[in-house]
């Protein structure tokens, strides 16, 4: 008796009449709804990935274009290596060319390409990039060019422009050597720690621009080195040619 009267006082029994069931009741409506809500918002986040933002797009970079671009010129044509480069030179010519004009036709064409570049970097757009439309306005203004049905031509000085014929134009481009010429060029434009020493870089379309004069030009400053030699009375082109053939670039 007294074990039931324990029970009763603390409410395990008969029901406690201060106990008030319509507010408990309603409490544990809410934690419920509460809790669904929960699940919900939890659940609904299930196997999806949080969105990030769009990343920007890399900025081109001169260089690396052209390493592209010398690396799929030596995958899909024949004349690749140095030796084949110069064969080819020599056929073209008809003539010897000699250690000596080998090394000053890359300085010069080096001094051409900076010189071409400090002509049209003032034309760089807001983005630091030179565009094919300064490359060819500088290029007119030094070295207009002539279009024939067998023959294209280019000014170096003089009356005439000095000529090459479309055959060996065509032999010319199975070669990387204008793209090789515009790497080497940009590769010396790097310090130390390998960044840029330029404040403005040729985009896509001017280094295809250069590209389309470095193959006329190449070739006909290689014939008019030629002439030089020859008007020397020599056999072979050497150094003092090829330096005599680039001149002009530089004194227009």
């Amino acid at each position: 008796m007294g074990f039931l009267k324990y029970r009763r006082r603390k409410g395990y029994g008969k029901m406690d009449t201060d106990f008030d069931w319509k507010k408990w009741r309603a409490q544990m409506i809410v934690i419920v709804l509460a809790a669904g809500v929960a699940w919900a918002i939890v659940g609904s986040g299930e196997g999806q990935e949080t969105e990030s933002p769009p990343s920007p797009a890399a900025a081109f970079d001169m260089l690396s274009f052209l390493d592209e671009r010398v690396g799929f010129q030596e995958d899909q044509k024949d004349v690749r290596c140095w030796s084949s480069f110069n064969k080819l030179q020599m056929f073209i010519t008809n003539c010897e060319i000699d250690e000596g004009a080998k090394a000053a036709r890359i300085s010069e064409h080096m001094r051409l390409i900076q010189a071409l570049y400090e002509s049209s970097a003032p034309q760089a757009g807001d983005e630091g990039y030179i565009n094919a439309d300064a490359v060819k306005a500088a290029l007119e203004d030094r070295f207009p060019q002539g279009n024939e049905v067998e023959e294209k031509g280019v000014h170096l000085g003089g009356r005439f422009p000095t000529l090459v014929g479309v055959e060996e134009l065509r032999d010319y481009s199975d070669t990387i050597e204008p793209w090789r010429l515009l790497q080497t060029w940009a590769s010396r434009q790097l310090d130390a720690q390998g960044m840029w020493r330029l404040e403005r870089q040729f985009d896509e379309s001017a280094l295809g621009a250069l590209y389309d004069f470095f193959r006329l030009y190449d070739l006909a400053m290689l014939r008019r080195a030629r002439d030089h030699a020859f008007d020397r009375k020599l056999t072979k082109i050497d150094a003092e040619a090829i330096t005599a053939a680039f001149q002009p670039a530089f004194n227009h």
